[in-house]
């Protein structure tokens, strides 16, 4: 439900760029605390985040965030995205 008000506030500022930071971060902020509480849907809440501080150009953060997400990966055997040229 959470997750829903988050994406549809975040459309609803979609054009609206004066002071979009403010009004959401929050929200992407309890996402991220209600999922790591929940210990189910972390990643996507955390790609949601990064995502959005991509759009508020705050980039550390969103590293921050992806990094975390994809750090269980990393070392894990994975079929390559390109697999040819």
């Amino acid at each position: 439900m959470h997750h829903r008000l988050t994406v549809r506030s975040a459309l609803f500022r979609e054009n609206r760029t004066h002071r979009i930071e403010e009004a959401l971060r929050p929200l992407f902020d309890e996402e991220v605390a209600l999922a790591r509480r929940a210990a189910e849907g972390l990643p996507r809440a955390l790609t949601d985040r990064a995502m959005f501080l991509v759009a508020a150009k705050r980039y550390g953060e969103a590293r921050a965030d992806f990094a975390e997400v994809v750090g269980p990966l990393d070392g894990a055997d994975r079929t390559p995205i390109v697999t040819a040229t």
